[in-house]
């Protein structure tokens, strides 16, 4: 067993000495709402926000890597019969499989994977009112905290210098956990999980090549 955990290692350092590294940071313009017992949007309106975060990616070869962010997001959602705005903010890190092809200084790509997260604050405002500030509420035992969903989406980007690249992004978020834990809510309404849609800018810088 020990010996096949060093192989692993040094492979796994081999490929690290070998591959692209990238580095860089992101803003988003997030779209989020729920769905109600999975798959039902009716009852609600969606929330938007901007977000912001850290992204890194590897490159094991000129095709294929993997891509990890670091997130700050805003998520939120409103019934349709009341006033009030329920917005939840969390800590995200996103771990992709990534794609991607080069037409000269043209990259198109494609992500795929899953995203686990926690909340730190719990807010909500009034829509009917003109103020943005928003009310902070404190967490009780029907919250559920720790995030866990997938993701996937593409986008383009542009190599503006030998090492930097300038890129956008389309994703879909589905989040496989609950906002609230089912035995707290009526017969009703049971299962609440959020679901958002997000296009990002970002900026990267390379500071490892792949060696011929």
């Amino acid at each position: 067993m020990k010996k096949i955990l060093i192989s692993i290692l040094i492979t796994f350092i081999g490929i690290c000495a070998e591959a692209q590294h990238w580095i860089g940071i992101r803003g988003a313009y997030n779209n989020s709402d729920i769905t109600i017992d999975r798959f039902n949007y009716r009852r609600t309106n969606s929330y938007s926000s901007m977000n912001y975060g850290l992204i890194y990616k590897l490159y094991i070869d000129k095709y294929t890597g993997i891509q990890a962010e670091l997130n700050n997001i805003k998520r939120g959602f409103s019934y349709r019969e009341n006033d009030t705005i329920n917005i939840r903010e969390s800590w995200e890190l996103p771990v992709l499989g990534h794609g991607r092809l080069e037409f000269g200084n043209f990259i198109g790509f494609l992500n795929g994977g899953f995203y686990i997260g926690y909340t730190q604050k719990a807010k909500y405002k009034i829509k009917s009112e003109t103020s943005s500030n928003e009310i902070p509420v404190s967490f009780n035992d029907r919250d559920v905290r720790f995030e866990f969903g997938f993701g996937f989406g593409g986008g383009i980007g542009f190599r503006i210098a030998k090492r930097m690249e300038l890129q956008t992004e389309f994703r879909y978020n589905y989040g496989l956990t609950y906002l609230y834990k089912p035995k707290y809510k009526s017969e009703r309404i049971k299962y609440i999980q959020p679901v958002s849609m997000q296009v990002s800018f970002g900026i990267l810088y390379k500071f490892a090549n792949i060696k011929k």
